[in-house]
């Protein structure tokens, strides 16, 4: 994917890609498009009124073009903020398959002086150019963004976003036909909570029928300046009852479908484990005006796995499956943005972005460069360095994290929000509408909400059901840099990996063990990272260049990906889903049960920095019910009840 330009013609900007204009300027207009915005989107959605008597509230946009309604939207967004008093978030979906570049949208608003606390808020958060889901907290989370740059049908495949208003401003149906189709409308339809509008400068014959189709009430209005008409419609607040329907089919996947939003009676949860799993999902939730308590055997927030001492922070390039590219690089990309966000306000460096370079197979990653279009500012291809059939990749963005001090840095961020008990749970319990966390058959902490982040442990407190896991154990060496050294100026990685010197050390890592539970420094895995590391770089390090040295467990899945989301209730899916082994499509289902306020972030492997963090996003929209970072076939893969399907598919 690539940024797409603008081409202006008679001082107004068209797309390059469907010569259709972004928005019409007006000499009488202190903002170019804004009135057109107010008549269109703003007027007849029913804003900001309907925002009066709601605490958080969904809007989506197909077309996010310039972002001039988005920046339009939260100016009065945070206006009404402002009169009402309260803390309130607005959700906003933005939709694009071609965006426009940061730098294209800061100079189309450059002109308009009094947009430029939103603008510049807008750019300084502004995703890269990756087709994928970003997220991104605004105004201290008064909005959140969802930028969707992809294909519009597959940004709707959530399917469960519960959108209030839909503004429909993609190019004109004759340029942009795929835009205004039947099954985007469907799509449209299944994404909205009842009551739902829309709106469209539009009054397209097409465009009225498909709404109608998928169960929308229309009306044609006086259109926007040349135009006659334009086209808005309702959703009648029992007309999504029908997907809420019991019965389901065997191809609705029943057994993922989402859990139902937590109506706790406060804002609070408890997480066992204060790794790195555990404090994003502290940080997500503080970020939503949550308070937390977090349990752990150790007091020291970077213990475990979190404990290497510089782990690195990259994407997984998956050949043959597209749902684990789809998480990983959505993954990546978001773990990249909060690492910046939380380093520009720490005090002490965590963050070394300065580049990763990998040796790769070369006809798998022309197989993925061609499927995926990556721009080379995500990863790029160095041809002048090739190695018999193997090239070097080089993501430029990747880098190395120092645990210790960002564990710090979200601790200091969660603030009073959150609390930590020195205590190691061995048993959890479900009654009286709370989850009871027992250490030696003492009763040391209580909770609505339940998130399990404690990696290894996770089949050592008596859940039901356990969790096909291993444990992983990893050694890291640290060296001192030397003169030769100073050459490495970006991460390798190859059979072992190599960091660059930070405060005078490198990193080398890491060892892969199954099966060793030694928690002592092995010599010999010490002398095996050195002689790979002398295939990379001859003779630059001796064995008494060794400071230091690691050795932490890592958690791993049998399928080696992370296990994320709400769990299930294991007596109504053995029940319920017994006969999945015949695959019957004829078969009718209800909708999957989950324990309830009950969740798991776990078997992030050797990527828990890379893959925590969306993680935690992805379980805190499950909680509160709000939009989904992910798209669903994401929110399946990881489920926790991919486990227990497969096995009744098996039997």
């Amino acid at each position: 994917m690539q940024f797409t330009k603008i081409i202006w013609r008679d001082g107004q900007p068209y797309s390059s890609m469907f010569d259709d204009i972004y928005y019409s300027t007006e000499d009488d207009e202190t903002v170019s498009g804004e009135s057109e915005f107010n008549h269109v989107f703003f007027k007849h959605n029913g804003l900001p009124q309907r925002w009066t008597s709601r605490d958080d509230f969904v809007i989506a946009e197909l077309g996010f073009g310039s972002g001039l309604n988005f920046i339009l939207t939260i100016r009065e967004w945070l206006k009404h903020c402002d009169i009402c008093n309260s803390r309130k978030t607005l959700h906003y979906i933005a939709i694009e398959k071609y965006p426009l570049s940061p730098a294209s949208i800061d100079e189309l608003m450059s002109r308009y002086p009094d947009l430029k606390p939103y603008v510049d808020e807008l750019v300084e958060n502004y995703p890269p150019a990756v087709e994928a889901i970003h997220r991104r907290s605004l105004f201290d989370n008064r909005v959140v963004i969802y930028f969707k740059f992809m294909d519009v049908i597959d940004a709707l495949d959530d399917e469960g976003a519960g959108v209030d208003a839909w503004y429909l401003d993609g190019f004109s149906p004759a340029n942009n036909p795929a835009m205004w189709s039947a099954d985007v409308f469907s799509k449209i339809s299944l994404n909205s909570r009842g009551g739902a509008t829309c709106s469209t400068y539009t009054a397209a014959g097409s465009v009225k029928r498909n709404l109608q189709q998928a169960g929308f009430n229309t009306k044609k209005v006086s259109g926007y300046g040349k135009k006659r008409d334009m086209l808005i419609a309702s959703l009648p607040v029992d007309e999504t009852q029908r997907k809420d329907m019991p019965l389901l089919r065997y191809d609705d996947k029943p057994w993922f479908k989402r859990p139902d939003r937590i109506a706790a009676k406060a804002k609070t949860a408890t997480i066992i484990g204060a790794g790195i799993a555990g404090l994003s999902l502290a940080y997500s939730l503080v970020q939503r005006g949550w308070s937390v308590t977090v349990v752990d055997k150790s007091s020291d927030a970077a213990a475990g796995a979190t404990s290497n001492p510089a782990p690195i922070i990259y994407p997984r390039l998956s050949v043959n499956n597209d749902t684990d590219m789809a998480f990983y690089t959505s993954a990546y990309c978001h773990a990249v943005y909060l690492l910046g966000k939380l380093q520009k306000t720490a005090k002490r460096k965590f963050w070394f972005d300065d580049g990763l370079l990998q040796s790769f197979d070369g006809a798998r990653i022309d197989n993925i460069l061609d499927s995926f279009e990556f721009n080379q500012d995500y990863i790029s291809k160095l041809d002048d360095v090739v190695h018999e059939d193997r090239v070097m990749l080089d993501y430029v963005s990747a880098g190395v994290v120092l645990p210790v001090i960002l564990c710090d840095v979200l601790k200091h961020e969660c603030a009073a929000n959150m609390r930590i008990i020195e205590a190691e749970i061995d048993e959890v319990r479900f009654y009286r509408g709370s989850w009871h966390c027992y250490s030696d058959a003492e009763d040391v902490q209580h909770d609505d909400v339940l998130i399990v982040a404690n990696g290894c442990g996770i089949n050592h407190i008596g859940l039901s059901p356990g969790y096909p896991v291993e444990i992983v154990r990893g050694q890291v060496v640290v060296l001192n840099a030397n003169d030769a050294s100073s050459r490495i100026k970006k991460t390798r990685n190859e059979q072992v990996h190599i960091t660059p010197a930070i405060d005078g050390k490198h990193y080398l890592g890491a060892t892969y063990s199954r099966g060793n539970y030694n928690t002592e420094v092995e010599q010999e895995d010490t002398r095996e990272l050195l002689e790979s590391l002398n295939n990379i770089y001859p003779d630059m390090f001796r064995e008494d260049d060794c400071c230091d040295a690691w050795v932490g467990f890592r958690t791993i899945a049998k399928d080696r990906v992370p296990i994320v989301g709400a769990v299930a209730d294991i007596d109504f899916f053995e029940k319920e889903y017994a006969e999945l082994r015949h695959g019957s499509k004829r078969s009718v289902y209800n909708a999957a049960a989950y324990r309830a306020g009950l969740y798991v972030s776990a078997a992030h492997g050797s990527r828990g920095f890379t893959s925590s963090f969306l993680s935690a996003e992805i379980i805190a929209s499950l909680i509160d019910g709000t939009p989904l970072a992910v798209a669903k076939d994401v929110l399946d893969y990881l489920s926790p009840s991919r486990f227990i399907v497969n096995d009744l598919k098996r039997r």
